[in-house]
């Protein structure tokens, strides 16, 4: 397949909007691919991912891009981002080297993967493989020949942490979707677009699960909060009462003077002395 050039790929997804979804789905994938060989850093190692820029009308989602020689995938496998591609895994028809494309696809994953009678709540990751040998890149047809490729949706945040509820969705390169068992890590048999979802049912137990954490959080901080106030409290009743000790003792020392008899201090009163009168002769007895 010859490149299509970012541009004419942008102005087709404008006039793919009302399209099929399945037909959306191929095209931004076709832009991703795009993009992942127009980023490659000159000079760059193999088997070393980088960062893949997309255009402003993906920029909700992101992207990741590694070259692999297929010989050593088929040996040693590898692991990219949340997926973990055990030894065995065969790309047809053959090439030396693959160009393997991550994707997060982040608030698109809502609008782009839907599946009757369950909701999504984690974003949709995308495991595409390519030709990179040559001008012209193609999608390969890979096959798993001994263990699964793992998806580990433990690595992304915001995921609730209800194990025995989650499923995991798979999203076939054509109109296939099928639901694998529960569980943050899919077990999956080829590439593709992965998610996780719960029964249409047990959405309230999601949110039922988010309002208690709020709230535990909520309850945390007021918790805090009045403990701090009441810290504050009994420090001002300590200070009124210590500032009242001292005015009282600074009153009684300025009535009563301090003196020293030995080693002990005592309050002593200040003397009061009469004063002397002169005495009249009319005052001497007779």
């Amino acid at each position: 397949m010859e490149l299509i050039p970012l541009p004419l790929l942008l102005f087709l997804i404008s006039l793919t909007a009302s399209s099929p979804t399945p037909d959306r789905r191929r095209l931004i994938d076709n832009i991703i691919h795009s993009a992942a060989l127009h980023s490659y850093p000159k000079r760059h190692k193999t088997a070393v991912p980088y960062t893949v820029s997309l255009p402003l009308a993906l920029s909700a989602a992101t992207a990741h891009a590694m070259r692999f020689r297929a010989g050593r995938l088929r040996r040693q496998g590898a692991d990219f981002k949340e997926f973990h591609l055990s030894p065995g895994i065969v790309a047809h028809p053959h090439t030396k080297r693959l160009l393997i494309v991550h994707q997060n696809l982040g608030n698109l994953s809502g609008s782009l993967y839907s599946l009757p009678g369950y909701q999504l709540i984690s974003p949709v990751l995308g495991l595409l493989i390519y030709d990179a040998v040559g001008s012209n890149s193609t999608e390969l047809d890979v096959k798993v020949s001994k263990a699964p490729i793992e998806v580990d949706f433990s690595r992304i945040a915001g995921v609730p942490e209800i194990k025995e509820e989650l499923l995991c969705a798979v999203f076939g390169l054509g109109r296939q979707v099928e639901v694998l068992g529960r569980g943050r890590v899919c077990l999956v048999k080829g590439q593709g677009h992965f998610g996780l979802v719960v029964e249409r049912g047990m959405e309230k137990v999601v949110k039922r699960w988010k309002l208690v954490v709020a709230a535990a959080t909520a309850g945390a901080m007021g918790a805090v909060l009045i403990g701090l106030l009441v810290v504050a409290v009994v420090k001002g009743k300590k200070k009124e009462r210590r500032m009242a000790e001292m005015e009282r003792l600074a009153y009684e020392n300025e009535a009563l003077r301090v003196s020293m008899v030995g080693h002990l201090r005592a309050y002593t009163a200040a003397a009061v002395r009469t004063a002397p009168a002169m005495e009249r002769e009319d005052d001497l007895p007779m």
